[in-house]
């Protein structure tokens, strides 16, 4: 604990732009971001396996320990008569019905997993439409305080997936009186899962991004503020896509005997019998560009749960490949938004997303960076892990960091 600490007079403006890949910064695509890195140095950020990171940079504990890893199994019981008549409906009724409820219901999630399948989960999902939404939810994860539970009233957690959005944001973070503004731009993010590909498209969007930043490091110079930039991993261009439902669909154990959740870089799976157990993990270690893992090897990657509940094995797709269709993917819906989503006209045509992340570690894709904008404080190593980041802020700020924080700060 650091609770003797005076809070700092200089206040923190962060600008936390997910996506934005270290190998696509340079003086040409993004000058201002470049001049940042060789001024001040970059501290790479090494990451989990998964799409959800928020949870761990915030409150500096690990998915175990926050539980806000996707979802868990839990037994649904014996089927109600509505249920079964439900169940015998197509799904693409059913999960129509339920993206139609997931418009109007920000608590809604999952919306493309039929109610035969979805009712077997509890989730744990931080999604970012709802902490957008909601950002007061943001304060503590399972009992863990986050910056913003420390820091109370002296912080504020802005978000966006917009670029039109960013100047005025912006204005509004340099203009306030508190310790601590944040920003988590996922404007890049968003765009690049279907841009990827377009080069011209990605040189704008990354114009822009630098430009903002440019802006934000102008601003603070002006008024005194530190800058701090991070980026908790970058993204992979898709090359192909593997084919696993039709593959559990064609395999000779019977569905009801296991369950998955698919997302785009991982599957999770439980087994109720241990002949499918033996069939399908038989037939996982078959399949090309990905590997099974389980739980317990997933330990490795600070994913430390001690039980099967949140899934007995991992199938990690190899960077560049994604699991297609997955659980997130429902005809009607990519439709819709293909239409009306910010920059996701491009999956009318062609609903395989471009680029993507959330694969294991060690692939360039998942490594991140943080850069401190200080003349007079700075970086003290050249890496750090996730639950660092929490710390580094509280410390930076002057503020009492709790002891479940068992990260350091890097400044």
């Amino acid at each position: 604990m650091q609770s003797s600490m005076a809070r700092s007079s200089r206040k923190l403006v962060v600008c936390y732009v997910p996506g934005l890949d270290r190998r696509s910064v340079s003086n040409a695509t993004t000058p201002a971001i470049a001049k940042l890195i060789d001024r001040y140095s970059a501290v790479e950020v090494r990451t989990i396996p998964d799409t959800e990171l928020v949870p761990t940079l915030l409150c500096g504990v690990y998915p175990h320990q926050n539980r806000l890893w996707q979802v868990s199994i839990e037994g649904a019981g014996q089927s109600t008569a509505t249920q079964r008549i439900i169940d015998a409906l197509p799904d693409l009724i059913t999960t129509t019905a339920q993206c139609i409820r997931q418009k109007f219901d920000p608590d809604f999630d999952l919306a493309a997993i039929p109610p035969r399948r979805r009712r077997h989960f509890t989730q744990h999902r931080l999604k970012y439409t709802r902490r957008a939404a909601t950002p007061d939810m943001l304060a503590e994860f399972n009992g863990y305080q986050t910056v913003f539970g420390v820091l109370g009233k002296d912080a504020r957690y802005h978000f966006t997936y917009r670029f039109g959005a960013l100047a005025g944001i912006g204005r509004e973070m340099l203009e306030s009186p508190l310790s601590l503004e944040f920003l988590e731009m996922y404007a890049l993010d968003l765009f690049q899962h279907w841009h990827l590909d377009d080069a011209p498209a990605m040189r704008e969007a990354l114009r822009r991004t630098d430009e903002f930043v440019a802006g934000l490091r102008d601003g603070c110079a002006r008024k005194g503020h530190a800058l701090l930039l991070l980026s908790d991993h970058g993204q992979e261009p898709v090359i192909g896509t593997i084919p696993l439902v039709r593959v559990l669909r064609n395999s000779s154990a019977p569905g009801s005997e296991y369950h998955y959740f698919c997302s785009l870089a991982s599957t999770r799976f439980w087994f109720r019998t241990q002949r499918a157990r033996e069939v399908v993990v038989s037939e996982l270690r078959q399949l090309p560009h990905c590997s099974l893992l389980h739980f317990s090897e997933m330990h490795r990657y600070d994913v430390r749960f001690d039980d099967a509940r949140y899934g007995e094995y991992y199938l990690m797709a190899d960077a560049g490949f994604i699991y297609f269709p997955h659980d997130f993917y429902q005809p009607l819906a990519n439709f819709y938004f293909g239409l009306v989503g910010h920059g996701q006209r491009p999956r009318l045509f062609n609903p395989v997303h471009r680029g993507n992340h959330g694969y294991l570690p060690h692939y360039p894709s998942e490594k991140g960076f943080l850069v401190l904008a200080d003349e007079e404080r700075g970086p003290k190593g050249d890496s750090m892990s996730l639950i660092d980041f929490a710390p580094t802020v509280l410390t930076y700020l002057g503020a009492a960091v709790p002891a479940h924080m068992t990260g350091r700060s890097v400044v």
